[in-house]
């Protein structure tokens, strides 16, 4: 990127730091937000039957928001949560746009990002029909075991798809 590029970047996102368990956007209400995490973990979540579903776990580098309820200006139908204090960055989608507009860079950019958050979407679909609790954990301690450390089981069985029993079973078992 050049200078003028990297002056967008801090005229644009505003810093944001935030303590564990802080909301940043929740559910019925359009989200203001798009955030980038320099450092935390950030989970995005929604309630059924009185239970949270965690549906995604963000760590640095990366984008985080309710992205289907930003795009379209509409309620979101689930919570953004930083999981533990966090540095991130935050920018507005009128101020996004504007960004895309001016600079090809960013506007490539936005797109690459777009196509990864979709294959990342498709892959984890595929992954929680089609990998066994055990295979999704491993999977899950193999590529990004900074979570395993960092967020608390209960989110992490949740967004494994499996009751935090299971997850304890499967932690002993892989253990020994």
């Amino acid at each position: 990127m050049d200078q003028a590029d990297e002056g967008f970047v801090t005229t644009l996102f505003r810093p944001l730091s935030c303590e564990k368990n802080t909301m940043l956007e929740k559910e019925g209400k359009v989200p203001e937000f798009l955030y980038f995490i320099n450092s935390g973990f950030v989970r995005v979540f929604y309630w059924e039957d009185g239970k949270q579903i965690t549906t995604h776990i963000n760590c640095p580098p990366g984008f985080i928001t309710s992205f289907n309820s930003f795009i379209s200006a509409k309620p979101a139908p689930d919570n953004v949560e930083c999981v533990t204090d966090c540095e991130l960055l935050k920018i507005t989608k009128e101020d996004l746009e504007w960004l895309y507009q001016r600079s090809t860079q960013w506007a490539l950019f936005g797109k690459i990002i777009y196509e990864k958050s979709l294959a990342y979407n498709e892959t984890r679909t595929k992954e929680m029909i089609g990998l066994s609790a055990e295979q999704r954990y491993l999977k899950l301690l193999e590529n990004q075991p900074e979570i395993i450390r960092q967020v608390p089981l209960q989110y992490i069985s949740s967004y494994l798809g499996i009751e935090p029993q299971s997850l304890s079973r499967i932690r002993k078992k892989i253990s020994s």
